[in-house]
């Protein structure tokens, strides 16, 4: 059985990762500045009620955790305070064909779409977070192959 001197194996597993890198490097880019974009367009500009960034376009991470936090504080203030929970409870005490009974499902009703609002915001939240991992192991890996690919010489 032949062995390869270790200068070869070493200049192998350098070049491969740096393939390896430059490609997570550039998917990880990809997937960061395509959550941007989608953002961009939507063209939503955090209330001047957030906590922090009012008035900012939301187009990073920060500004679509700080307009989720808006949209949270809005549902429940307009809710009373109450949750999805407590509006069933009160919905299954009143007369189905009262007028409070229509306001409880209006609250019910602006509490479901603002859940689907803060789960988008946070999804792209989520993205953001991954594709920041992956480009950074990207340009580790990048690092990592160079110094490989020099051991020999």
């Amino acid at each position: 059985m032949t062995t390869l001197p270790a200068e070869s194996v070493l200049r192998r597993v350098g070049g491969l990762s740096i393939a390896t890198g430059s490609l997570f490097l550039a998917v990880g880019a990809g997937a960061w500045f395509t959550v941007t974009k989608q953002l961009r367009d939507e063209k939503i500009t955090v209330p001047g009620n957030a906590p922090a960034l009012a008035g900012k376009r939301v187009q990073g991470p920060a500004t679509a955790y700080a307009e989720a936090l808006v949209i949270k504080s809005n549902a429940e203030r307009g809710a009373g305070g109450r949750t999805f929970a407590d509006i069933s409870d009160a919905l299954r005490g009143v007369d189905a064909s009262s007028d409070e009974a229509g306001e409880l499902r209006k609250q019910g009703s602006a509490l479901s779409t603002a859940a689907s609002l803060r789960t988008s915001l946070m999804t792209s939240v989520l993205a953001y977070g991954v594709s920041a991992f992956v480009a950074g192991l990207g340009a580790f890996l990048l690092i990592v192959g160079s110094q490989l690919r020099q051991a020999d010489e």
